[in-house]
């Protein structure tokens, strides 16, 4: 079963994508699977079903910080789940947002879907996700998935290896907007502090090859950071230089790996562009990802997009110039990737018949 991923650094308009794609009939579009299992996510080597299940069912100390009804009550879908089995301030990861955006019964298929699981050999992650997606896309009635996590610019280099016949779209918006948002969120505020301390460390939380969630070391310090108060890290925003530094960091390198991707298997998709011309970049996703873009899908799924006013714009001019400053490497980096794409903006350059075989495997 084929399989995509929408690449971005959080706060750039994913979630709109996703919500647009659940609505195509052939797509299940998966939520968060990957930020929520937090410093499990993508580990390396071959793990048995009972371990690969856990990261996935069993909360941890992130999740249980940043992700929670207080902390994000709009994308907590779980939160908002009558009468749930598990406690909304710990409950599995994969209950957290991805089930509920999938169905309004989601204690049932986390219990399905882990029957399934259990069930799988010895075998890397990325294999364990590809079955399970595939699982979950067939009780669906689907025929390919897509999952997108915020940040998971970051891990470009690593899905690649790890799912090398996937699609990947790369959605990114503008820097200095999506660096205030970035600031605002509970989560990507979280990592921009963690980032910022880290790295004086001498530990790159966005390390092409040792990211949050790739390197062995993760879980270790994921537990030894819970012994410290981390609240005052969530209720503190940093500086505007900070976040559109970080925002900046996670283009240039997400841009450099992801035109390291074979030209069929990726798009680039501006936030901007599914503003202004919904139906069109709509059209172009649905034939990028399956080959087809049925006409009642794209016209309702175009009523979702609605233009914003920047906030970046609304800002004090010291500090907007301080927010401007800190984002320019990753502001050119991005102009000159969408000087590249320019000509594939509007038009229908990936047709079904320039699909990837459907036919699957992983590296480790």
């Amino acid at each position: 079963m084929d399989g995509a991923f929408i690449l971005g650094t959080a706060r750039c308009g994913s979630t709109l994508v996703s919500d647009i794609l659940n609505q195509h009939p052939d797509i299940l579009s998966l939520s968060e699977v990957f930020s929520t299992a937090a410093s499990h996510a993508l580990l390396p080597g071959k793990m048995n079903a009972a371990r690969f299940w856990r990261g996935l069912a069993e909360p941890n100390p992130t999740g249980m910080l940043i992700g929670n009804p207080d902390e994000a009550p709009k994308e907590f879908l779980y939160g908002r789940v009558e009468n749930p089995r598990h406690d909304p301030w710990r409950c599995p990861p994969l209950l957290a947002v991805a089930l509920p955006h999938l169905t309004d019964r989601p204690d049932d298929l986390f219990d399905w879907l882990g029957e399934q699981v259990l069930r799988q050999p010895e075998q890397s992650s990325a294999a364990h996700y590809h079955d399970a997606f595939a699982a979950l896309a067939r009780r669906m009635g689907r025929t390919s998935w897509v999952e997108r996590s915020g940040g998971s610019m970051t891990a470009t280099r690593t899905l690649a290896r790890l799912f090398p016949r996937a699609r990947f779209v790369l959605l990114t918006r503008d820097g200095p907007d999506t660096a205030l948002s970035m600031r605002d969120y509970p989560a990507t505020r979280y990592a921009i502090h963690m980032e910022h301390r880290l790295r004086r460390l001498g530990l790159d939380l966005l390390h092409p090859d040792r990211h949050y969630g790739r390197a062995r070391f993760w879980p270790w310090l994921e537990r030894l950071g819970s012994l410290v108060p981390q609240q005052p890290l969530l209720d503190r925003q940093p500086d505007v230089a900070m976040a559109g530094g970080f925002w900046a960091r996670m283009i240039r390198q997400g841009v450099e790996e992801f035109l390291h991707l074979p030209e069929g298997r990726r798009m680039y998709l501006s936030y901007e562009a599914l503003v202004r011309e919904p139906e069109a970049q709509i059209a172009r996703l649905g034939r990028f990802l399956t080959g087809s873009a049925p006409e009642g899908w794209v016209a309702k799924a175009a009523r979702l997009p609605q233009p914003r006013p920047s906030r970046a714009a609304a800002l004090p001019e010291a500090e907007r110039q301080r927010l401007e400053a800190a984002c320019a490497p990753g502001t050119r980096a991005l102009a000159a990737l969408q000087r590249d794409h320019l000509p594939f903006q509007t038009g229908s350059r990936f047709s079904a018949k320039a699909r990837a075989p459907s036919s699957w495997s992983s590296e480790e």
